[in-house]
């Protein structure tokens, strides 16, 4: 065994793969990629920490914590392989799931299907209570109709429950007492009760987050329990943490109370990573091409773009979400836009004979046609190895060859139904399609939200991302790209970079200039000691927990609100005034105008307490000699063909310069340098390239 420090590991599942980064003390690092197992993701995750341990000689007793990324949630939802789920409401809300609000996916369209809802109406239950908006008791609970609709779900078989009454948010005492009840009379039940989860108002919204919430806590509870008993069998018994959609880890006890936090929780940890790598420019846009989608995201000034307004399992148009078309989430995001554009994504012309890519994916099985594994289906890698832009025996250090006999075939049996188009045209005409939609995505996350691309960094990464990086810049005059070290290994080191995170909202509802201070304050207290508490659980000294502290504001009469920092760390009168002044900026910024002489009102109140950020080591390969040069030739999208000098990427030093057109080839991924553009090696491994 390798004698080393203690030693932090990252594991990312993605649609086609399994990324695992570890990193000690003594800045050593190691790298690994495994096909994901789509049946059981855990199987591949094991298979990645166990090739940790065996094969690189890591000692399992050293691990001190291990940090996960998952798309279990999303995929869950999408498929509709949820357990069966129960929700208990106030009488005469039974029908809130369905209801929703008046937003149609498409407006037009009068025959429009929306999904179902998650939980059926014949497991919708209602108790007999209200309590007002203010929080006033208006009619008390019902205990013995309580009683009766627990002793009826655990009769039917039924083990998650979700419990959201009208207003709880303002008043949880009913909420708790039917928690109390069901706890008697259905104590193997596991709850999610909308007061604990989330305590804002929107009563819709609040019961579509608890009822996701609710169906994804059995399949998480499950999936980590294996996880860690699996990485237990290994000799691994470090903490496990998993990585939230607001950007920060949570302990993985947490997150099967709350598995509704962890829905975008892979895509995040690679946005993280991409600030840490941007060269310390506040204004970068990630670029994130995977097997399956690419995902954009933007960070400007402070910190991430961030949303609320989340909808999972909706569809796409483009590269925007079709609002009403999903399940409505109420939790912190960071605001990605995604595509249906990836490595696996596959090419196919319709009866018009015009070409499309994706969104249907090849995935990790059967994968794209060069992997052998039995399709014939032409996919965008496909077509990269047609155009020689790949390796066909480099990917993962050649544990994964490539066959480009069955590429070719697979590009000419697309081509066939295309008049008059040999089957590089085809690779060429795949490539210009997908390089547009992932450029749609990139102007979807800055243009259309009033930012000028050509002033930020972009930073590429994933299996894909620094193969098209360098032409997606120029679709958008983006002048200059990062590319890290470990690109296709990103997300994973954004898991060892993330900060453990704890956010909280609660509503309040008032006029802002009479907002009253100490009420706030004591609020705040609250939540924060909360946070504070998981955070020691967490392993986090006090001295390393840092705070943040928001409230959302708008006009009065308006419908939606904008969340704005507090500047002072005691709520005093001139730091609500200031939120204010804060505000109306803040809304000339978004909206292009504000409205100072009208009376703005406190909506939420919002808390984000932080643990210190990981570090990590250079993930740069020891350097190794070049050898001889080697050439390729490799088609661009202008349709010409040039033969490019190959370089390994662990041959470059730092400060090494170069210009393309060039291909440099790493154990995860690939970059393409066009002709004209130059780049540089710096002292963080990342390659900086301006076109």
């Amino acid at each position: 065994m390798v004698a080393r420090n203690t030693i932090r590991v990252g594991i990312d599942i993605g649609g086609t793969f399994t990324d695992l980064v570890a990193t000690d003390e003594k800045r050593g690092v190691w790298k690994i990629k495994v096909l994901t197992t789509p049946m059981d993701p855990s199987v591949g995750a094991l298979d990645a920490v166990r090739r940790l341990l065996e094969k690189e000689g890591v000692d399992a007793g050293l691990v001190r914590v291990v940090i996960h990324a998952t798309t279990l949630a999303s995929n869950a939802l999408l498929t509709g392989n949820v357990p069966k789920t129960a929700l208990v409401t106030t009488a005469g809300f039974r029908d809130v799931l369905e209801i929703g609000r008046q937003n149609r996916p498409e407006l037009y369209n009068l025959q429009v299907e929306r999904l179902p809802p998650l939980v059926p109406r014949r497991y919708r239950f209602e108790v007999r209570e209200r309590i007002m908006y203010d929080g006033t008791l208006l009619e008390p609970l019902d205990e013995s109709q309580a009683i009766l609709v627990a002793r009826r779900i655990r009769r039917l078989g039924i083990g998650t429950v979700a419990v959201c009454l009208l207003h709880s948010y303002a008043n949880p005492k009913h909420e708790k007492e039917v928690g109390e009840i069901f706890r008697r009379e259905h104590p193997g039940a596991r709850l999610s009760l909308s007061s604990q989860l989330l305590p804002e108002f929107r009563e819709y919204e609040r019961t579509s987050t608890t009822v996701v919430n609710a169906c994804l806590q059995p399949l998480f509870s499950e999936y980590l329990k294996k996880l860690e008993q699996g990485l237990e069998e290994l000799g691994v018994r470090a903490p496990l943490f998993v990585m939230q959609s607001n950007s920060g880890t949570v302990l993985s006890r947490q997150a099967s109370l709350e598995p509704a936090r962890l829905i975008e929780s892979g895509p995040v940890a690679g946005a993280v990573a991409s600030k840490f790598y941007s060269g310390g420019s506040e204004s970068v846009v990630s670029l994130d091409v995977g097997g399956t989608t690419s995902k954009a995201g933007v960070w400007s000034g402070q910190g991430f773009e961030v949303t609320n307004e989340f909808e999972v399992g909706g569809r796409l148009h483009g590269s925007r979400r079709v609002e009403g078309s999903g399940y409505p989430v109420r939790f912190p995001v960071v605001d990605l836009v995604e595509v249906g554009i990836g490595g696996g994504s596959i090419a196919w012309a319709d009866d018009a004979c015009v070409l499309h890519v994706g969104p249907q994916s090849a995935g990790a099985s059967p994968g794209p046609a060069c992997y052998g594994n039995g399709t014939r289906l032409p996919t965008l890698t496909d077509a990269s190895l047609v155009l020689g832009r790949l390796s066909p025996s480099f990917l993962l250090g050649g544990e994964l060859p490539l066959k480009p006999r069955f590429a070719y075939a697979a590009i000419d049996g697309l081509v066939a139904k295309l008049p008059r188009m040999k089957v590089i045209d085809g690779a060429i005409g795949v490539l210009r399609i997908a390089v547009a939609k992932i450029a749609e995505a990139l102007r979807a996350a800055t243009v259309e939200k009033g930012l000028d691309p050509r002033e930020m960094v972009l930073v590429a990464f994933g299996g894909a991302g620094p193969m098209f990086a360098c032409e997606v810049a120029g679709q958008l005059a983006i002048e200059k790209i990062v590319v890290p070290p470990a690109a296709g290994l990103l997300s994973s080191l954004g898991l060892l970079l993330a900060e453990p995170l704890h956010d909280s909202v609660r509503t309040v509802l008032g006029d802002a200039e009479s907002a009253n201070g100490k009420e706030l304050e004591n609020i705040f207290h609250g939540m924060e000691a909360r946070a504070r508490n998981l955070l020691r659980i967490e392993g986090v000294e006090e001295k390393d927990v840092s705070y943040q502290r928001f409230v959302d504001m708008r006009y009065q009469g308006q419908s939606y609100e904008l969340s704005v920092p507090l500047r002072g760390k005691i709520i005093a009168r001139g730091v609500v005034r200031s939120a204010i002044r804060d505000f109306h900026q803040r809304h000339q910024t978004k909206y292009g105008y504000s409205q100072p002489d009208k009376p703005v009102e406190i909506v939420n109140v919002r808390s984000y307490c932080r643990g210190k950020a990981g570090t990590i080591a250079s993930v740069t390969n020891t350097l190794a000699e070049g050898g001889l040069p080697k050439t390729r030739r490799v088609w661009f999208m202008d349709g010409r063909s040039i033969e490019c000098q190959v370089l390994q990427r662990n041959s470059l030093p730092p400060r090494s310069k170069g210009k393309g057109p060039c291909v440099i080839e790493d154990y995860d991924s690939t970059l393409l340098i066009p002709p004209q553009a130059r780049y540089v090696i710096d002292r963080n491994g990342s390659a900086s390239i301006l076109i």
